[in-house]
């Protein structure tokens, strides 16, 4: 068993036990008490994990979505890196999903020399600053019922309209990524998003490096899902290899 699925082993064996002895997870592994005292201490590090003495707890997934004023505050620099990377994916006479993220935001009031862009959004302050662009693109905005908190759009009135187009690329940030795969804390959230991936072709994850070790509640999508993943730091060895094998472009802001 390799150390992925052995890792993978262990956290369906949390999910399902919530906490477990170290005698339970040897009989469970067939490894040595050396191999299984390090799967532990990567979980933990990882986030993943909390030990315990002759054992280890589930740390629970985290439901909360910050708001979108603490967001525009946090990691300002590393957002504006990523954003300017981002600029080598985006060409004219093109469409995009936006989600309502603000690594999103920083990214639009860069896109005034890009003609002809069709953007589609869920994000009210993201359709704020497109609005203010001065170049020739067209703005369409979802419908449906308005989270003040995040500045989004969410309900099933904004997948049915999701639904109608068909864009080139869905650009978009989470709440979390973690080697199983993409989060979101708002399920409704990860609903929209999951509508922008089906009806897109390329898709283009953009998110600062103090997402990566989180999990969230709400599964949003794995990495072989992704086109290009675009951070500011280079994420840790386990992300790199799961990259690789998922065939996903690792971008460094």
């Amino acid at each position: 068993m390799s150390i992925t699925d052995r890792n993978k082993k262990i956290l369906d064996l949390l999910r399902k036990n919530k906490t477990m002895a170290n005698k339970d997870f040897l009989k469970e592994l067939y490894v040595s008490e050396a191999t299984l005292r390090r799967d532990l201490t990567k979980l933990e590090k990882q986030g993943f994990i909390q030990r315990t003495h002759g054992g280890a707890v589930l740390k629970e997934t985290l439901t909360v979505e910050s708001s979108l004023s603490f967001r525009t505050q946090a990691q300002i620099k590393e957002k504006k890196q990523i954003a300017q990377a981002t600029l080598d994916l985006i060409s004219g006479d093109t469409s995009y999903f936006f989600d309502s993220s603000s690594t999103v935001g920083h990214l639009i009031p860069l896109l005034n020399n890009y003609k002809n862009l069709s953007i589609v959004t869920n994000g009210l302050n993201n359709a704020l600053l497109l609005s203010t662009l001065t170049s020739d693109s067209t703005l369409y905005i979802a419908p449906g019922e308005v989270d003040c908190k995040t500045s989004s759009i969410l309900g099933v009135k904004t997948i049915e309209f999701i639904e109608q187009f068909n864009c080139n690329a869905f650009i978009f940030s989470c709440s979390g990524i973690s080697l199983y795969g993409i989060s979101e804390a708002n399920h409704t959230q990860s609903l929209i998003k999951k509508s922008m991936l089906t009806n897109s072709k390329i898709h283009i994850l953009i998110a600062d490096s103090t997402k990566f070790g989180k999990v969230f509640l709400s599964q949003l999508c794995h990495f072989d899902e992704i086109d290009y993943l675009i951070t500011d730091k280079m994420p840790n060895e386990d992300y790199l290899k799961l990259l690789k094998n998922s065939q996903t472009k690792l971008i460094i802001g």
